[in-house]
C-alpha cells in the first residue's frame, strides 16, 4: 500500500502530511527526526557550478554561505508562467516547482519508508488553472496517475480537517485565523441545517489589517499586533455562536505575544493552535478519496466548488426527464460533462442554471443556426459542460452529423456563462 499524502503550498512556506488509511490521524513532515517544525521555506537553491538542488532551511543556509543561487516565491512564479535564470540557464517556473515538490516527495518517501502514492492532494491559498495544470503535469512526471491527484483551495482543506475532528469541535460554526507574512485571513465554516443532503458553507476573507511578523520582534510591535487582533476578534466574532477557534500560520507558532486576542476568542469557545491544518486536512481528503462511500456526505459550498447546477429537459425512452449536466458543489476543476443529443423541432439548446441561494433558475439558450442545415432529427450533437473557472462555466455544442448520409460539419458553437 502506497502512502496517502496531502501538501500545502504557499509561497513563504510549504507542509506536507501523511494520513493513515482511515484519514483519522495525520502525521506531518519534518525535514529531519530532531526537528519539530514542520514549516519547509518554499525555496530551491542550486548550488553553484552543480546539478545539485537544495530546497527549504537548506536551501536558505546556502544561499547565505554564497554557495548557491536561490528561486523562492515559486507559487506566484507558477501563477505569472514565470521562469528564473541561474547561472545563466532559463528555468520555467513549472521546472523549479518540479524539483522542488520532487525533493518533499523523496524526504517523505524517505521519512516514511515507502516508494509509493496511492493518494496525492495538494493545497492552494489561491487557485489558479494554470498552477493546478503544472500540478497536474508534475505529478505525472513523479509517476502519479490523474486520477490518483486532487488540488484543493485552503478553504476546502479547512472544512475536511475541521469535519474529521469530533462532532463537538463542529457543532456551531468554526472559524480560523491565518496569519503569515502573506498577510491575515479569516475563514468561517458552518453547517447549513434543514438540507438533504446536508450543505456546508465556508467563507473566506483577506483581512486588511495583516501585518509584517517581523513587528513581532519587539515588545512594542507585539502590544501592537495584539490590538490589532483583539479588533478583528472583536468584528469578526461579535452575536455569532462559534463552537472553535483555530490559529494557523507562523504568526501563532506562539501566542505569547497576544494575550488580550486569546482572551477574546477563548470565551465559551474551543481554541486550537496548529501549524498543519490545512496540508491535515489535504490529507484527509486523500485518504477519503480512495473509499468507495465517502465519510463526508455533505455538499460542500466554498472556494473551488461549483456555486450552481445545469440540467436540460430531455426526451428519453419516450419520457421527458431531467438531465443534469452539473451538480452543485462539484470541484470545478474535475467538473466535465459530455452528453450526444438529437434536437427535435428546435434550433437552439435550452440550459437550466439554478444558482446556490436563489430560488428560480435561469434559462440559458445556445442557438445552432450556424450548424448546416437538415431534415427535422438528423443531427446528433455532443454537448461538453466544463468550467475554466470557478465562476466561468464553458458550454460547447459539437457537430456530429449523422452518419454517412450527412457528415459532421466539424463545427463547434462555443458559450460562456458566468455563474
Amino acid at each position: 500500500m502506497g502512502l496517502i499524502i496531502g501538501i500545502d503550498l504557499c509561497d513563504d512556506y510549504s507542509q506536507v502530511c501523511v494520513s493513515d488509511p482511515a484519514g483519522r490521524e495525520t502525521e506531518a513532515l519534518t525535514l529531519s527526526r530532531e526537528e519539530t517544525s514542520c514549516l519547509i521555506p518554499t525555496m530551491i537553491c542550486k548550488k553553484k557550478r552543480a546539478d545539485i538542488w537544495f530546497v527549504g532551511e537548506e536551501a536558505y543556509k546556502r544561499a547565505l554561505f554564497n554557495e548557491g543561487v536561490v528561486a523562492d516565491k515559486l507559487i506566484r512564479l507558477a501563477q505569472q508562467d514565470g521562469s528564473a535564470t541561474i547561472e545563466g540557464v532559463r528555468y520555467s517556473a513549472e521546472e523549479l516547482l518540479y524539483r522542488f515538490i520532487r525533493q518533499l516527495m523523496d524526504m517523505t518517501y524517505s521519512r516514511f519508508m515507502n516508494d509509493t502514492a496511492d493518494s496525492l492532494v495538494f493545497t492552494l491559498r489561491e487557485l489558479s488553472g494554470n498552477v493546478m495544470d503544472m500540478l497536474v503535469r508534475i505529478a505525472e512526471r513523479l509517476g502519479i496517475s490523474r486520477d490518483r491527484v486532487r488540488i484543493l483551495s485552503h478553504s476546502e482543506s479547512f472544512l475536511y480537517y475541521v469535519l474529521s475532528r469530533p462532532k463537538d469541535v463542529w457543532t456551531n460554526s468554526v472559524c480560523l485565523f491565518d496569519l503569515t507574512d502573506e498577510g491575515l485571513e479569516y475563514y468561517e465554516m458552518r453547517v447549513v441545517r434543514g438540507r438533504n443532503p446536508q450543505v456546508v458553507e465556508a467563507a473566506k476573507e483577506k483581512l486588511e489589517e495583516g501585518f509584517s511578523l517581523n513587528v513581532l520582534d519587539s515588545a512594542s510591535g507585539e502590544h501592537m499586533g495584539d490590538s490589532i487582533l483583539s479588533s478583528c476578534a472583536d468584528r469578526l466574532l461579535a452575536r455569532k455562536i462559534i463552537s472553535s477557534v483555530i490559529l494557523t500560520g507562523k504568526g501563532f507558532v506562539s501566542t505569547d505575544w497576544a494575550p488580550g486576542f486569546l482572551k477574546k476568542v477563548c470565551f465559551k469557545r474551543k481554541v486550537f493552535a496548529g501549524q498543519h491544518i490545512f496540508a491535515s486536512g489535504a490529507a484527509v481528503a486523500a485518504a477519503d478519496s480512495l473509499k468507495e462511500d465517502t465519510a463526508f456526505p455533505y455538499v460542500f459550498m466554498c472556494e473551488g466548488r461549483t456555486k450552481a447546477s445545469v440540467e436540460m429537459d430531455v426526451r428519453y425512452d419516450g419520457r421527458m426527464e431531467k438531465l443534469v449536466l452539473a451538480e452543485m458543489g462539484t470541484n470545478w476543476y474535475e467538473a466535465r460533462t459530455s452528453v450526444e443529443l438529437i434536437p427535435d423541432g428546435t434550433e437552439e439548446l435550452d440550459f437550466f442554471v439554478r444558482r446556490y441561494g436563489l430560488p428560480h433558475a435561469e434559462k440559458v439558450s445556445v442557438s445552432l443556426e450556424e450548424f448546416p442545415e437538415r431534415p427535422n432529427k438528423t443531427t446528433r450533437t455532443e454537448v461538453i459542460l466544463s468550467f475554466t473557472e470557478e465562476d466561468l462555466m464553458t458550454i460547447r455544442v459539437r457537430d456530429l452529423g449523422f452518419g454517412e448520409i450527412f457528415p459532421s460539419s466539424g463545427k463547434v458553437i462555443r458559450k460562456d456563462i458566468n455563474i
